[in-house]
Order: C-alpha cells, then sequence, then structure tokens
C-alpha cells in the first residue's frame, strides 16, 4: 500500500487559525496522498474561505456534528484504499505518509498511528501511544519524554486520533469512530474493539507527525470524557466482567466525583451519569459490534491496562489517590484470574 492508495481526511471547526499549516505541509509533500478531504463541521469563523485556496476535497456540514461523525463522513467519500485522519492542528513531516500506510500491508495490523511529537518542543514526545486503565480513563503516554530511536512497529494501547491509518475495509467493518461518542474516547474504543478482534495497534516510528496539543479542560469537554467513558465501557466488556470490577469502578467514581466537585463540573458530571444511562440503544449496538468481531476475551485486554490514576498528566489528583491506586492494582489483581475463568465459559 502507497500514499497514491490513501485518502487524507481533516476535520475543522473554527479552524482557521491552524488548518493551513497542515495544508501547506501536505500540498509540499511529493509523497502526499491521493487525496485530501476536509470535513468542516460548521465552522463561524475563515475556515470555508481559506480551504477554498486549496487543492482539497471540502465537505461543509451546516451543523457541528463532532469529530467522530465527520470522520465518518470523509471516510464514505473516500476513494483510497487507506484513510488516514489527520489532526487541523498537526503538520506532517516530509516522507511521513508512506511508512504510516505501508505497515497496512500486515492483515493483522488494525491500526497504525504515527509518531506523535510535540509542536513547542520538537523532539518530544506528544504521546507515544496512550495509556488506557481498566476503569476506562485514557491519556496520553510519555508527554515531553525525547524521542528515542527507534527500529521496527511499537504496540500502543489505541491509536491517536491526531495522525493514524486504517485500511478503508477495517473501518467500515469495525464501525469507525461511532459517531454519537460526537468527540473524545473515539479512538480509545476503537482501539479496544480492533484489540478484542485480535488485531494490533501499532505506532510508526518511521513516520513523524508534529502536534499543536492543547490539554484545555473545560465542563462541557469533562461531560464528553465522562458520558463516553461509560458508553464504552458497557459496550466492550462483557456484562459479567463489569460485575467482577464493579467495585473498582465504584471507587473510581467516588475520586471523580469529589475531584469534579472540587473543580467545578459536577452538574457535567450528573448530566454524563444521566446521558450514559440513557445510552441503551448506543451500547447494544456496540455490544452487537464487539460479539460479531470479538475472538479475544476481556481477560486478555485487562491484563494490558493500567490501574494509577496518579500517573494521568496534566491533572492534579485528589489527597489520597496513592493509595487508591495500590487498592485498583489489588483488585485489578484479583480480578484477572476470575475474567480469565469467565473468558473460558465463553
Amino acid at each position: 500500500m502507497t500514499p497514491a492508495d490513501t485518502s487524507v481526511i481533516i476535520v475543522t471547526h473554527d479552524s482557521a487559525a491552524l488548518v493551513p499549516s497542515v495544508l501547506d505541509a501536505l500540498a509540499g509533500d511529493r509523497d502526499g496522498p491521493a487525496e485530501v478531504i476536509v470535513v468542516d463541521s460548521a465552522s463561524s469563523d475563515d475556515t470555508l474561505e481559506l480551504l477554498a485556496g486549496y487543492d482539497v476535497t471540502v465537505i461543509s456540514e451546516p451543523d457541528n456534528i463532532g469529530f467522530a461523525a465527520a470522520c465518518h463522513v470523509g471516510a464514505l467519500a473516500a476513494r483510497g484504499e487507506a484513510v488516514v485522519f489527520l489532526g487541523h492542528d498537526t503538520v506532517p513531516r516530509s516522507g511521513w505518509l508512506g511508512p504510516l500506510v505501508t505497515a497496512l500491508e500486515d492483515p493483522d495490523i488494525g491500526a497504525a498511528m504515527a509518531t506523535i511529537e510535540d509542536a513547542s518542543d520538537p523532539g518530544t514526545f506528544n504521546t507515544s501511544g496512550g495509556v488506557i486503565t481498566y476503569f476506562g480513563l485514557a491519556w496520553i503516554s510519555d508527554p515531553g519524554l525525547p524521542i528515542p530511536d527507534e527500529d521496527g512497529l511499537v504496540e500502543v494501547a489505541f491509536p491517536s486520533g491526531a495522525a493514524m491509518a486504517v485500511r478503508k475495509e477495517t473501518w467500515f467493518e469495525f464501525g469507525g469512530f461511532r459517531a454519537p461518542f460526537f468527540m473524545y474516547h473515539e479512538d480509545t474504543d476503537l482501539g479496544w474493539r480492533l484489540k478484542l478482534a485480535g488485531k494490533k495497534v501499532v505506532r510508526v516510528p518511521a513516520s513523524r507527525v508534529s502536534h499543536e496539543y492543547d490539554f484545555a479542560r473545560s465542563p462541557e469537554k469533562m461531560y464528553h470524557l465522562e458520558r463516553n467513558r461509560w458508553i464504552m465501557l458497557r459496550s466492550n466488556y462483557r456484562r459479567r466482567t463489569i460485575a467482577v470490577l464493579f467495585p473498582a469502578l465504584l471507587l473510581v467514581e467516588l475520586g471523580i466525583t469529589v475531584t469534579a466537585w472540587r473543580d467545578g463540573w459536577l452538574a457535567e458530571k450528573r448530566r454524563a451519569w444521566r446521558d450514559a444511562a440513557r445510552a441503551g440503544n448506543l451500547v447494544r449496538d456496540g455490544r452487537r459490534m464487539v460479539q460479531r468481531t470479538r475472538v479475544v476475551g476481556d481477560g486478555v485486554i485487562l491484563a494490558s491496562m493500567g490501574h494509577r490514576l496518579s500517573a494521568i498528566p496534566q491533572v492534579r489528583p485528589p489527597a489520597g489517590t496513592g493509595v487508591v491506586d495500590s487498592l485498583l492494582g489489588f483488585w485489578q489483581r484479583l480480578a484477572l484470574p476470575v475474567v480469565r475463568f469467565l473468558d473460558r465459559l465463553g
């Protein structure tokens, strides 16, 4: 698979300040993709006017449909054998695309992400592949650490939506990013489902993309993170696995609720509980999708997941988080043989 077989998809929403950089980089890359599709989600700034100056396909959505749904719109329009999702706030380095899509030639690989560096500190990671915990919280990994010289592909927890490639047939087989997520955790969810299907998710050291990362937290962002976290947990775990993990999940909920109260987004946390509880159809659809493609038990995934709340970057943990980390680690070790036994029951 080559760049000539590839469609790059960029989602914009009021992105006039940043999107020219990524488009200029793509236009100047002789080994760039066959086509670039920009899905604009109801921008109110000059984004559409700027896009008119580039040789790209523009799909303008009249409403803000969210990142996940916009990616799906772009994938439906793509002509390439592979679809590559690139953030509007990224800048790919020359030669980035070939190694990324070449990785997809291995049928065991479900998704491949670029090596994503911090635009404000070149040569250091923005993320090396992400961390996902068994209670669904996920975050970037190794931010600010030097990017080492690496050979071969590196298996990661999930593919970063900032710069990732998927075969188009794989995207549609697994439903891509689930549109109702709107934004946040859509890439974590896809990576989890791919791994349940026995697919690998990898980072490609030879593919380098710079990311203008902004961790800015807002109550609305925390609402989406929490709502989608619970939908993801309920969709991807078997019910009996959730039952085994329930004491730990309850402990995490208590900690997040305390943090939400402390930081002023408790109303959004309550709204996330309500909307996750009402998302029965979305959860059932997710479970059916997982059941259709699953070849791996929950125990395999659980063994690879993290448990340390204190490891979340750029967040001030509540007092006593170290003790909670120990309890969560203990429960993971206790639950793992039980979940593996239940997996053998089918």
